[in-house]
Parts: structure tokens; sequence; C-alpha cells
């Protein structure tokens, strides 16, 4: 086994810390692994060009449980549909406003999807309905 030999007159190198500005920065190469400006949180995965288009979409749609009231809808958030706890991905999305119908809408006499799940689908009808219905609107919007 080879050992090294302690030598006073040499120094032990000192390698730049990647964090700190050291190899990567010094040669030019990227660090990050995701886009400038795309933040996923840890253990989640950005969304594709298509997964964005879809978001986009639901967003500028509205809330679907205020079409479905015939309100106009408010602020809206993406909400991930799970199945078994666990995100079906960013297809698998729907709009809901935020407070109101995603969360926090109770105080403003509405049905929220979390945490009463039941109640919301109850009166909305399941998420993967509300899934279909959006889906034929953004046929419709990009086709029309």
């Amino acid at each position: 086994m080879f050992k090294q030999k302690n030598r006073p007159d040499r120094k032990p190198m000192a390698w730049p810390s990647p964090i700190s500005g050291g190899i990567a920065a010094q040669v030019g190469d990227v660090v990050a692994g995701r886009p400038k400006g795309e933040k996923a949180k840890p253990g989640k995965r950005a969304p594709t060009v298509e997964e964005r288009r879809w978001m986009d979409f639901i967003v500028g749609y509205g809330c679907i449980a205020c079409h479905l009231d015939g309100v106009m809808p408010r602020p809206t958030a993406v909400h991930h549909i799970l199945r078994g706890g666990v995100r079906m991905g960013h297809l698998f999305t729907l709009g809901l406003c935020d407070p109101g119908h995603h969360q926090g809408g109770q105080s403003l006499g509405m049905v929220s999807r979390h945490p009463w799940k039941s109640q919301f689908e109850a009166r909305y009808g399941a998420e993967l309905h509300l899934l279909e219905t959006l889906q034929k609107e953004y046929s419709e919007h990009q086709h029309g």
C-alpha cells in the first residue's frame, strides 16, 4: 500500500469548493442542474414545456369550481391531483382559487379541496372528472 511521506517542505493541496465559486466557476461549467429561473422544490421535477403550457392554461382559465358555481373566477393556483398520496404529474392538475376552493375558503363560504376532499367532490364532482372538463376546454382553445 502506498503511504505518503510527511514532507515539511510541501503543503497539502487545497481544492477550491464548488459552492464558493471553486473549480466549476474557474472552468466555466454550469453548477446547477436546472435552467436559470426554474425553481423546483427538493424532490420535485420542473415541468416540461408541454406541462408548463397546460398549467399556464388552467391558471388563465381560472378556478374550475368558480366556473361551475357561475361566478367570476378568482386568482387561481395549480392543484396537483394525488393518487395514493402521491402527485400524478403536472398534467394531472386543476386550477383552484386560493384562498377559496383550493384551501382556506371556509371563511369565505366556499367548500375548499383541502382538507375537505369528500365535500368538495360531492359538490363539484371527482377531480378526474373536473380534469376531463378542463382538457376539453384546452383542446377547444388549442384548435379554435
